[in-house]
């Protein structure tokens, strides 16, 4: 995402937000101190006052997610729900002339030249975020895929611990549909993660037939030109976006536990915002992935050229 499309929709949410925690935050008069009695002793000494927790007004934490993520329940035959947020991705950014298309790459890789073949119409992006560690419950699972004309992104939410079981339903009841997952964090934690859970709270769970995960085929094509291969660092390298107003991954588990205690919806916009990016950005690699490999001698008389 461009710096100015990622300032527009970070102002848009903020704004929303900004709306409606004004209108249920809402200043109320405090009440005339009372005066003293005339004979009171100024210099008595005072019972010290217990600090007490601001209560989260009503109207803020009756409002949820809901209303600052606009979308829908999806519910299962079992009558388990989950929170859905779908968009598509014009609406976040302007669309580019090669949205939906991959570059035919090099011969020497397969993985590559299948998916190009295979069209973007069957493959389906997800991110997952956890409550930490890898065994910990999902309670955000973002999806992406090409519908024809624009890529829908689809975020599955569990606005409690316990409504994880149906995101699981949710995410195999979308996957049934596709042939290739991608992913960015390593075969060993994306569908390890979800079949665990899945195993966990007795949900069936079936994900694409095929997977690939663009961190080792990142590392085997940039290891040696940049300094890492994490997905940000390539966002910015390789695809020459630029983040604005991110939340820190490590930090997002903190936010959803503090969220579920609180009810307050306020630090989730930030949250859902780092996800749609994660999603977004692994359809730019994957496209500069297939783009064939420049030269080490053009890579450096372009490094000169903009020196």
């Amino acid at each position: 995402m461009s710096e100015r499309s990622g300032e527009a929709l970070r102002e848009r949410l903020g704004e929303l937000v900004r709306r409606r925690r004004a209108n249920a935050l809402a200043p109320v008069a405090p009440p005339a101190p009372a005066s003293a009695p005339p004979d009171a002793d100024a210099d008595a000494p005072r019972a010290p006052k217990k600090r007490k927790r601001r209560a989260l007004p009503e109207a803020a934490s009756a409002a949820g997610v809901e209303a600052f993520l606009p979308g829908g329940e999806w519910r299962d035959a079992k009558g388990r729900t989950v929170y859905v947020h779908e968009r598509l991705r014009s609406e976040i950014e302007r669309p580019r002339a090669h949205w939906g298309r991959l570059p035919l790459p090099a011969p020497g890789e397969p993985e590559l030249v299948s998916i190009a073949s295979m069209g973007l119409e069957r493959v389906l992006f997800l991110d997952l975020e956890t409550c930490g560690l890898s065994s910990s419950p999902v309670f955000l699972a973002g999806t992406m895929h090409w519908n024809g004309e624009d890529f829908v992104l689809r975020q599955y939410f569990a606005r409690h611990y316990g409504e994880e079981p149906a995101l699981l339903a949710a995410v195999h009841e979308q996957a049934r549909g596709f042939e290739l997952l991608v992913t960015f964090n390593g075969k060993a934690s994306v569908a390890p993660v979800l079949h665990t859970r899945a195993l966990t709270h007795g949900v069936s769970l079936a994900l694409p037939r095929h997977h690939v995960d663009l961190l080792h085929l990142s590392r085997r094509r940039w290891k040696g030109t940049l300094r890492d291969c994490r997905l940000q660092t390539l966002e910015y390298h390789v695809t020459r976006r630029r983040r604005v107003g991110d939340v820190p991954g490590e930090r997002v588990p903190g936010i959803y536990h503090e969220w579920v205690k609180s009810g307050d919806p306020y630090a989730l916009v930030p949250v859902f915002h780092h996800n749609l990016l994660d999603v977004i950005t692994m359809a730019e690699i994957l496209h500069a992935l297939c783009k064939p490999e420049r030269s080490r001698e053009a890579r450096d008389e372009n490094r000169v050229a903009i020196d």
